[in-house]
């Protein structure tokens, strides 16, 4: 046998084998088809929205008191009694022990420089609660009041509605409500029959539900000999809106 033979015979080999793999690979693929109707499932997708604005009937602030000191110690006592005085004061609101949280206390040493040396201080300790308020009537004058406890600063004053489960889940039923009548009369408009739902998600990342919160940008210092101003604090509403997607089997 010359060359010339033995690499005709070793190109035919491989074609047969090329041919082999590819029948092979054929005959044993998955078919992605509903083999007992031999077509797929028809869907139709509708969205529903539902929308409300609430009043808040809950605020939340937080309080902040500073202290400094030569010692942690007396940093540390300077705080309590700054703090037992507001805590005082705000049960005079009737505010619960519950409804007061401590979000932030830190102690820390103080240097100033002079001719690159630096030089003790002494020491601050901080101390900041967040605080609910039940009764937003109230919320005016806690906020004027508490400057005679020696509060340093208030700040993140917001309103909001304190059980948004119960507006969430009445949205929710709204919005699928409003899904299934879109629905019916897209149905009708395609001259289709609807089936059984086959499908439901929330439209947005936060489970369908987006509260826009009527928020104060409110923030100021207080100073024992400055002047007690009444705060002036409007509450607004709360927007609440829910978007669902049903999916319908059709024939």
């Amino acid at each position: 046998m010359t060359i010339m033979e033995s690499h005709k015979l070793t190109n035919i080999l491989l074609v047969l084998v090329f041919i082999a793999l590819a029948y092979l690979t054929f005959t044993h693929r998955d078919i992605s088809v509903d083999m007992s109707t031999g077509e797929r499932d028809r869907t139709i997708s509708v969205t529903g929205e539902a929308e409300t604005f609430v009043a808040p009937d809950t605020a939340s602030v937080s309080f902040s008191v500073t202290k400094k000191a030569q010692t942690t110690e007396n940093a540390m006592n300077s705080i309590n009694e700054r703090m037992n005085v507001l805590l005082a004061q705000l049960k005079g609101f009737d505010v619960k022990e519950k409804d007061i949280k401590t979000v932030n206390y830190s102690v820390q040493p103080q240097y100033s420089y002079n001719n690159n040396k630096q030089i003790f201080e002494g020491y601050r300790a901080t101390q900041r609660i967040q605080v609910k308020i039940r009764d937003l009537e109230k919320t005016s004058d806690i906020l004027s009041t508490v400057n005679s406890a020696g509060v340093d600063n208030v700040s993140q004053l917001t309103f909001f509605v304190d059980n948004e489960e119960e507006v969430k889940e009445k949205l929710r039923k709204e919005a699928i409500k409003n899904a299934k009548e879109k629905a019916k009369v897209l149905a009708q408009d395609l001259g289709v029959n609807l089936n059984e739902i086959v499908g439901y998600s929330n439209g947005n990342f936060n489970d369908g539900f987006e509260p826009a919160y009527r928020s104060q940008d409110f923030a100021y210092s207080m100073n024992a000999k400055e002047e007690v101003a009444e705060a002036v604090v409007p509450t607004g509403e709360n927007q609440f809106k829910v978007i669902v997607t049903v999916m319908y089997k059709i024939n």
